[in-house]
């Protein structure tokens, strides 16, 4: 059965105020399609091209929260970001969240969005699913990827989490305290409020039993590191310091035509909200030399 429920009006204003008279000369359009097993799926459009950049959101957020890539790299390129299921405004289901669905979700939105050549760009959780998309699709447009503030399986693991998490997801008031926080702690500088509140209240709308099974990915990390080197494409690794180790590993082991590594020192986890300048200038310095690279792009 697939349990749609919906945002609140609240949400709904908060989203039509983010995704309108804030862009006037590159308007954000939202789209819906209908994914195989009956969920209705939510993604957000700026610009025009053949030429497109697909953003990937992290764990329990929103399309939204990459509002200031959409309005400012659609001056160059036709900007996606897209809404897994159960986040954003893609409906709540009760329906299979396992990776192999979501990714098969993935690939129906590439189709239903009609992309051609185009550069994939995952963050945080995002990042994994950008790369298990990869390992399973071979999507023949792709000609470069942008991976954000997340591991990818080189060098030594990075700390857990806390052992009472799933405790922490099924107690209603708990669940709220950690969340709140969690959607906080991803800046280091007030965020737009507006982008702020579509953050929390997608974290919010995600069910518990969703949000656990979505951090707990059923692949050891030796799977990102393979995938990523079977890559033969462009990658951006933009990350912050904590991630320095495995940014060196990746211009160690790729040629340096394949590899930029970006490290930003003062921004939180979500880099781009809270310095979306130095995030977008080499975004888009990486995509137009990425899809400018002649010859034939394989997957190993």
């Amino acid at each position: 059965m697939n349990g749609v429920a919906t945002l609140s009006s609240k949400v709904y204003l908060l989203l039509a105020l983010l995704l309108t008279g804030l862009a006037q000369a590159n308007p954000i359009h939202h789209h819906y399609f209908t994914s195989s097993d009956g969920v209705r799926l939510h993604y957000l459009e700026a610009g025009r091209g053949e030429q497109t950049l697909v953003f990937i959101p992290g764990w329990v957020m929103p399309a939204a929260v990459f509002e200031q890539q959409l309005l400012a790299l659609s001056d160059k390129f036709r900007v996606l970001a897209f809404d897994p299921r159960s986040q954003g405004l893609s409906a709540l289901t009760t329906l299979s969240h396992a990776p192999q669905r979501r990714m098969r979700d993935l690939d129906e939105f590439l189709k239903a969005a009609k992309v051609k050549n185009f550069i994939l760009a995952g963050w945080s959780l995002g990042v994994l699913e950008s790369l298990d998309y990869l390992a399973n699709y071979k999507p023949k447009g792709l000609r470069g990827l942008i991976l954000i503030d997340n591991s990818v399986g080189e060098g030594r693991p990075p700390g857990g989490r806390s052992s009472n998490f799933q405790q922490t997801m099924n107690d209603p008031k708990k669940r709220e305290a950690y969340l709140s926080a969690f959607c906080k702690d991803i800046y280091r500088e007030p965020p737009p409020p507006l982008v702020a509140q579509a953050v929390f209240d997608s974290a919010m709308r995600v069910p518990p039993t969703i949000a656990i099974q979505l951090m707990n990915q059923p692949y050891p990390r030796e799977y990102w590191r393979e995938t990523l080197e079977k890559q033969n494409v462009p990658v951006l690794y933009i990350a912050r310091p904590w991630l320095k180790e495995q940014g060196a590993a990746l211009l160690a082991k790729r040629p340096p035509e394949l590899i930029t590594v970006n490290i930003m020192e003062k921004p939180g986890h979500a880099l781009f909200v809270d310095d979306p300048k130095g995030f977008n200038d080499a975004t888009r310095s990486f995509s137009v030399a990425a899809f400018a690279r002649k010859g034939e792009f394989s997957h190993r």
